[in-house]
């Protein structure tokens, strides 16, 4: 019993402190870019609205959230900014405010916007569950998320529905059961949580198909959804061309590879590469339409190369929960801090696999979430290693 507390306060102690070298590569490849970068005044902007200013959030916020209570009341104020925006999406839908192409992006740059930033919402929302005690508290949420999920759907975004779809298959794939080793009952955690029920596994992934389902026979007769099938003009069509011009922009110079081409710049070198990919399909392209290009573009291979790390700490937290702890902790799933980690790596999953398409970071709320998601990851693990701690040394205690 001692060597496995032991153990798991050495392995907690080195992954809590992991993630301050990947924020330093981050920092360091962003400043060195912004230093370099052909316009001054826009990268240093970038660099303080959109990393330094959510990074001080992040210590601020690491600092002062201690118990789960605290972590309830963030998710409550979370979800209700999400359901504001959503009211005030459906009033801009009533009044026939949308794009050109019948999309919802109320006060937001673009459809897309709108639906990065209630996405991610949507999935830490539903870790309230776990914390209401009262069915009208449930109902109401309830009532929040079917309105984020109208309003998700309004936007037409695919990118926001294939990372949601990804993103809750995560949460069903994420299993949590025991296996007997030598005598000891050991619980081998995949990821974190697990649903008890086989049923309830096969009802979500069945809901899940469903969904597919209807959202591709909801688009079959949209000129979106056609123009990707015929590969004509379509949004796929403008991001590849978009990815195609950041790659070589990448591979034009060394200082390039290396250093990027500044924050907030790749419009303009994105422009100037318009003679090598004719006919351009997107003449307003702000960002390069993926999440690592927009890192390394703009923060350098050190900065992309931090993020990476950053995601590797992240996931490898799942790693802390193979300790040998005590099968009781363990037989109820749906209490402590773990069920909440179930729904930030679900949260991150989204980011990620809707990062392929688009930027889901590179904006003011955005980085606010994804450092917000980060910071809850720490917390909770904290949490969960000190409810584990203690009921080790309480049945310690009782056995003698």
């Amino acid at each position: 019993m001692w060597l496995i507390e032991k153990r798991g306060r050495s392995l907690f102690i080195k992954w809590r402190a992991a993630f301050v070298f990947p924020i330093f590569l981050i920092f360091l490849g962003l400043t060195i870019s912004t230093l370099f970068s052909a316009d001054l005044l826009v990268s240093a902007g970038i660099w303080k609205g959109w990393f330094m200013a959510p990074w001080l959030f992040f210590i601020v916020f690491l600092d002062s959230v201690k118990n789960q209570k605290q972590i309830r009341d963030i998710l409550i104020a979370l979800t209700i900014s999400g359901g504001g925006v959503a009211v005030i999406g459906l009033w801009y839908w009533f009044f026939d405010d949308l794009t050109y192409d019948g999309r919802l992006k109320a006060f937001y740059l673009s459809p897309n916007h709108l639906a990065m930033y209630l996405t991610p919402i949507l999935i830490l929302g539903f870790g309230l569950w776990g914390f209401l005690k009262d069915s009208w508290q449930k109902l109401l949420l309830l009532v929040v998320s079917c309105l984020l999920l109208v309003v998700i759907y309004l936007t037409y975004s695919h990118g926001a529905w294939l990372g949601l779809i990804v993103a809750l298959g995560f949460f069903v794939g994420i299993r949590c059961h025991p296996e007997r080793s030598e005598g000891s009952r050991r619980f081998i955690v995949f990821a974190t949580g697990s649903f008890a029920s086989l049923r309830m596994t096969i009802i979500i992934i069945s809901f899940i198909a469903l969904a597919i389902t209807l959202l591709i026979f909801s688009q079959l007769q949209t000129e979106k959804f056609q123009n990707i099938l015929n590969f004509s003009r379509s949004s796929l069509e403008s991001r590849l061309i978009i990815w195609r011009t950041a790659i070589e922009i990448i591979k034009t110079t060394p200082h390039n590879f290396l250093w990027g081409v500044g924050p907030g710049l790749f419009q303009r070198y994105y422009l100037a590469y318009q003679p090598k990919f004719k006919p351009y399909l997107e003449w307003a392209a702000s960002q390069p339409h993926n999440l690592f290009l927009a890192f390394w573009l703009q923060t350098g291979l050190i900065g992309l190369i931090g993020f990476i790390l950053l995601l590797i700490w992240f996931f490898s937290r799942f790693k802390l929960e193979q300790l040998h702890w005590s099968s009781s902790e363990f037989q109820n799933c749906s209490n402590g801090a773990a069920p909440i980690s179930r729904f930030l790596s679900a949260a991150m999953v989204y980011i990620l696999i809707h990062g392929l398409v688009d930027t889901t970071y590179w904006k003011n709320d955005l980085a606010i979430i994804f450092w917000l998601i980060i910071a809850l990851a720490s917390i909770t693990a904290r949490l969960s290693y000190s409810q584990k701690t203690n009921n080790l040394l309480g049945a310690r205690e009782g056995a003698k």
